[in-house]
C-alpha cells in the first residue's frame, strides 16, 4: 500500500480486490459474497444481510452489498448461530484468523481501525 487508505472503499481498491455478489436461495434479502485478491485467492461470505440505520429513530432497512460493506464483514468477526452461542464464538475466532490471513496483518489492522471509525 503506497499511501494509507482513509476509507474501507479506498482499502478495497488499494488491495486490488474484486467482489462477486449472489443472492442466497431460501433467504430473502441475504447475499453470498466472494472477495478475490489479484493472486486468485478468495474469501467466501456464505450469507450476509446489510442494513442502514437511522441514527435518530433506530429504524433499520436492508441495503445492497457494496465493496466497502463486504470488506467490513471481515472486520466484524461476528458469526451468528441462533442455536449455539459457543459455536458462534468459535466461528468468530476462525473468521478473524481467516480474514487476517486473506488480507495480511497490516491491511487487517487498518480495516479494523477504519471500520471502528465508520470510515466507509
Amino acid at each position: 500500500m503506497a499511501s494509507t487508505p482513509t476509507t474501507t472503499a479506498e482499502l478495497f481498491r488499494s488491495l486490488g480486490l474484486t467482489l462477486t455478489v449472489r443472492s442466497v436461495e431460501d433467504e430473502d434479502e441475504a447475499w453470498a459474497c466472494t472477495l478475490t485478491r489479484p493472486d486468485g485467492e478468495t474469501y467466501e461470505i456464505e450469507s450476509v444481510s446489510f442494513f442502514d440505520v437511522d441514527p435518530d429513530t433506530g429504524d433499520e432497512w436492508i441495503v445492497e452489498p457494496t465493496p466497502s460493506r463486504a470488506l467490513s464483514v471481515l472486520a466484524a468477526g461476528d458469526i451468528e448461530d441462533e442455536d449455539d452461542a459457543t459455536a458462534s464464538d468459535e466461528a468468530g475466532v476462525d473468521a478473524v484468523a481467516a480474514a487476517r490471513a486473506f488480507l495480511g496483518d497490516e491491511a487487517y489492522v487498518l480495516l479494523n481501525e477504519l471500520d471502528a471509525a465508520g470510515q466507509e
